[in-house]
């Protein structure tokens, strides 16, 4: 009697990861998909971006861009509107004071009444400036649309702007870090050149300032002789 033989089974294919919350259909709690949302990326951000799909349209990331956006803008504005407050007793009770409360006044009431439209056409800016660099790094193994979406929830970071005095410093900290891990994961690229991507729009910009720099002390010394 001949001896059977079987071959293993394959090995069963890896479990997709579980979609990014916000963009979770089987939830019904707008707040719950957004505090989570916020507390994975806050957390595990490497498995935010990986449950995030790079298609299937900008809508509902932006819709979350403007959310915590929103959020964090309004909470800066108060805290900004009460800093400024504390001066006003101390230019007395004249014109000039009541001048500079209705200034202020207008200011916090137009930033946060325009804050969803500053919010929108700085994501298209850094979105269109960072797949740009992408692309020269050669890291854009995806669309444009991808980065967008990178963008849109590295939003989260600003929340960190409601901490007085030192919250822009962690805000910019926490969204370079996003950065690097969204584009890592959205363009299936190396971290390298991620932060390649991220930082080389500030080294340009530093070499763009430096030439004008130069040119002006030529241009001094030229005129001086």
């Amino acid at each position: 009697m001949e001896a059977s033989s079987s071959s293993p089974p394959p090995p069963a294919a890896p479990a997709p990861p579980a979609p990014i919350p916000w963009e979770d259909t089987a939830r019904t709690s707008t707040f719950a998909r957004l505090a989570e949302t916020v507390k994975m990326l806050a957390t595990r951000p490497s498995e935010a971006f990986a449950g995030m799909p790079t298609t299937g349209g900008i809508g509902t990331p932006l819709v979350y861009a403007i959310v915590v956006g929103w959020i964090s803008i309004a909470v800066a504005v108060v805290w900004n509107t009460l800093f400024q407050g504390m001066w006003i007793p101390f230019m007395g009770e004249g014109e000039e004071a009541a001048a500079v409360a209705l200034f202020t006044g207008a200011w916090a009431f137009g930033m946060v009444l325009l804050a969803p439209i500053f919010i929108i056409i700085g994501v298209f800016i850094s979105a269109a400036i960072l797949h740009l660099m992408l692309m020269i790094v050669g890291g854009a193994n995806n669309g444009f649309e991808a980065t967008v979406r990178v963008v849109c929830y590295t939003q989260t970071a600003q929340l960190a702007n409601i901490i007085p005095f030192c919250g822009g410093i962690v805000a910019l900290v926490w969204q370079i870090i996003l950065f690097v891990i969204g584009f890592a994961t959205a363009h299936r690229t190396t971290q390298g050149k991620a932060i390649l991507a991220v930082l080389l729009p500030v080294v340009l910009c530093c070499a763009f300032m430096a030439a004008l720099l130069f040119m002006g002390v030529l241009a001094g010394v030229a005129s001086s002789r």
